[in-house]
């Protein structure tokens, strides 16, 4: 069992006034191209330090913590790390930003597509492009180099598997490490990380 609770993302309605702080974990350029509209955190996966997290917003280890990404497979990531740091009131937005869209809440740039007309790729279709590309790589290779090249389509066949069965996809974390998921204007909401909580009505 996981030491965090799931939640619908119509619950997300019921956070103010709680005390509660919303993370999304997303990248920078996703975050940038759509984000909640109430007051949150922005801090990439890849970036998130449960201690540091919490000391830098002056939050005690029984504040409530709701992780957002897109679909929900970072978030879950991201409540694993401060449930193995020792926080226990933690909990993933379930359905990530997309749903929270469905279910009315506000969001820039809403009811479309987190990437329309913005020229970026979503996280979850660079993981497809790249695992298609090793895959196809692998066997073009195998065939026309040594059969041993057709282990790398093994590999990345296995991997997606693994990703499915688990929740956990390593492709799509090295992914968010890659210079075009961190690099956006300097006037994009929530690019540095606040030292303090978000001013209402903004986000972070």
């Amino acid at each position: 069992m996981p030491d965090y609770t799931v939640i619908p993302a119509a619950e997300l309605k019921k956070i103010a006034g709680t005390g509660g702080r919303i993370v999304d974990v997303r990248t920078a350029v996703e975050h940038q191209t759509q984000h909640l509209l109430r007051p949150h955190d922005h801090t990439p996966l890849d970036q998130l330090n449960p201690a540091d997290f919490m000391l830098r917003r002056g939050l005690d280890r029984d504040a409530p913590v709701y992780f957002l990404c897109r679909s929900g497979m970072r978030a879950r990531t991201a409540a694993e790390n401060f449930a193995a740091a020792g926080y226990k009131n933690v909990y993933v937005i379930d359905g990530g930003i997309t749903a929270c869209e469905a279910c009315g809440e506000p969001v820039s740039g809403g009811n479309a597509s987190p990437t329309a007309g913005s020229g970026v790729i979503s996280l979850e279709r660079q993981v497809r492009i790249a695992a298609g590309a090793l895959v196809a790589l692998g066997a073009l290779s195998g065939y026309a180099l040594h059969p041993a090249f057709y282990l790398l389509s093994f590999l990345v066949g296995a991997g997606l598997v693994y990703a499915g069965v688990t929740d956990h996809c390593g492709m799509a974390l090295i992914l968010t490490k890659a210079p075009w998921n961190k690099n956006v204007g300097a006037t994009a909401c929530g690019l540095a990380k606040p030292p303090t909580p978000p001013a209402a009505g903004g986000c972070a």
